[in-house]
């Protein structure tokens, strides 16, 4: 390795540790007499409101806060995350008043089939995204004065930017917040136009394959998922991105080489806004996105070096997500497997046909399994026997699938009717990949449960493999 780029990866690797350790020291913002006391407040939705069976889970960036009935102020410029009935239906970006008990948030013990439970930092989960409080049980409404004229929001907002900078970086805040409000827009209309198309549950497995909206599916359906070892095909992770920088690819090859990446590299960030943005999808798009810069610079690609890089910077910018984002840290895990693991493995099963994908399929799903067990374990103490069986059984198809319920939902934005013969392609392979997951689901042994054990354990396991893994690299050279 040369000497600066030695020098940069110890620059960032210390920046990195840094952060990280600054991150101890992250404490809630105080609100005074407010905690625990009914509160009303006025502010606007910041993040994509969460629909499920028992209601909505909006995150509230007030402006205002003060306890209900007298005039007493508690807090301004704080995030609250709010649970609602189910309607009236909210959007990101509504001006809202809300009204509930303002609580600080609890850990709570997650039960699981053997009797026993695991713990889950539900306080440090929500600090990670800066929510220090929330509402279990609150009356939201839109604020009709700001939502009926944007153009009296916009001036509230420059208003209260009495400097440059602020009224630059306010304009710039306006314009992005329209264009994530459009793209919201948009994935609304394709769902809705699925569930006009596919019905339920087809339409849900195909949204959350898609867009990853993947609350209409149910506990039980999403448990099913989980037994059988395919919840990472509804929950947008890596694999899912990766079939969609594929088909971005291959439908701009037409075009010249460096207009195909621009256009490529916009079309990933505006998908990963589109789905919502979560850990997986971040990292995945700055993957993509260096993989399309080594390319367009015409430099060699070293896939291990892009996942640290990105993984380095995503600490640096939110050094909560090492210990509080399972998303975060599954994904990481799984990508590292498929990069180390995935090849050396596929050369060894030359009895397993190339057709249809089956090896690559067999490799990637032996490799990601291996390395993600020993965490999966540990956090939820269940893992699936049979996700192998089920994952040749119903990968192949997930492309072709992505593709028709794609087509589908965009034509049936415009016209149902005309999106109605790709709609049925699509039911047939949706109704295939249902049936595949809730038959298997009922088998007897289909996952194992396991006591809660030390983390050590799970630590030892990668020490030893990243041992082993550098032994035999070392051996090779």
């Amino acid at each position: 390795m040369r000497k600066k780029v030695f020098i940069f990866w110890v620059l960032l690797i210390a920046v990195g540790f840094f952060r990280f350790w600054q991150s101890f020291g992250v404490v809630s913002i105080p609100i005074g007499d407010c905690l625990k006391q009914v509160v009303v407040g006025k502010g606007n939705i910041i993040e994509e409101p969460e629909r499920k069976e028992s209601g909505q889970i909006l995150v509230i960036r007030a402006n205002s806060l003060m306890i209900a009935s007298t005039s007493v102020s508690c807090a301004s410029d704080l995030s609250v995350r709010v649970k609602t009935k189910l309607y009236p239906r909210f959007s990101f970006g509504d001006s809202v008043r809300f009204k509930g008990k303002l609580l600080e948030p609890i850990n709570f013990d997650s039960s699981i089939a053997n009797g026993s439970s695991r713990s889950f930092d539900y306080k440090g989960y929500l600090a990670k995204d800066e929510i220090f409080y929330e509402m279990k049980s609150a009356v939201v409404e839109v604020d009709t004065r700001l939502s009926k004229d944007p153009a009296i929001k916009q001036q509230s907002d420059f208003e209260n930017n009495n400097n440059l900078f602020g009224t630059i970086k306010n304009f710039f805040t306006v314009i992005i917040d329209n264009i994530i409000s459009k793209l919201y827009s948009f994935k609304l209309a394709f769902v809705k136009s699925l569930e006009s198309n596919l019905g339920e549950p087809h339409a849900a497995l195909a949204s959350g394959l898609i867009v990853g909206e993947k609350s209409a599916l149910g506990k039980k359906l999403l448990e099913d998922f989980r037994i059988v070892g395919l919840i990472h095909i509804v929950v947008l992770s890596g694999y899912n991105i990766t079939i969609v920088a594929d088909a971005m690819r291959r439908f701009l090859v037409f075009l010249p080489r460096v207009w195909g990446i621009f256009i490529g590299g916009f079309g990933m960030a505006m998908f990963g806004i589109l789905v919502g943005g979560g850990a997986t999808v971040v990292r995945s798009c700055f993957m993509a996105s260096i993989a399309l810069s080594a390319d367009l610079i015409r430099r060699d690609y070293s896939v291990i070096r892009a996942l640290f890089f990105v993984g380095l910077l995503m600490l640096i910018q939110n050094p909560l997500i090492l210990l509080h984002d399972p998303s975060f840290q599954l994904s990481f895990l799984a990508t590292l497997g498929l990069i180390v693991l995935a090849s050396p493995i596929e050369k060894r099963l030359t009895f397993v046909t190339e057709k249809f994908s089956i090896r690559g399929i067999v490799a990637s799903t032996i490799a990601t399994q291996v390395f993600v067990s020993p965490y999966i374990l540990y956090m939820m103490g269940q893992i699936s026997i049979i996700g192998m069986v089920v994952n040749i059984l119903v990968l192949p198809f997930i492309p072709l699938t992505m593709l028709l319920g794609s087509l589908a939902g965009i034509i049936g934005i415009f016209n149902l009717s005309l999106a109605q013969p790709l709609a049925w392609c699509s039911h047939l392979l949706l109704s295939y990949e249902l049936f595949m997951v809730e038959h298997f689901a009922r088998f007897p042994f289909a996952s194992a449960h396991i006591d809660i054990f030390s983390f050590w354990w799970v630590a030892g396991f990668y020490v030893v493999f990243a041992g082993v893994w550098w032994g035999m690299g070392l051996k090779k050279k």
